[in-house]
């Protein structure tokens, strides 16, 4: 990955705070016991997800932001 195409730590919070993490919990590996059920369901469905549907995603969260 480029290193323009990077999200910024702001970019990360978003992301964090529209799944319901916390910047810890993001990234943490293999240490899911701090999430809760549905956390853990977003995260397997987000890993199952090709790059362009995971953008799709990023995308419509990013609308639901106010």
């Amino acid at each position: 990955m480029a290193q323009g195409n990077l999200p910024s730590l702001i970019t990360l919070e978003k992301i964090c705070t529209a799944l319901g993490v916390t910047l810890l919990q993001f990234f943490q590996e293999g240490n899911s016991e701090n999430l809760t059920e549905e956390q853990k369901e977003v995260l397997k469905i987000w890993n199952d997800l090709s790059t362009n549907e995971q953008e799709t995603v990023m995308s419509m969260l990013r609308g639901l932001q106010k």
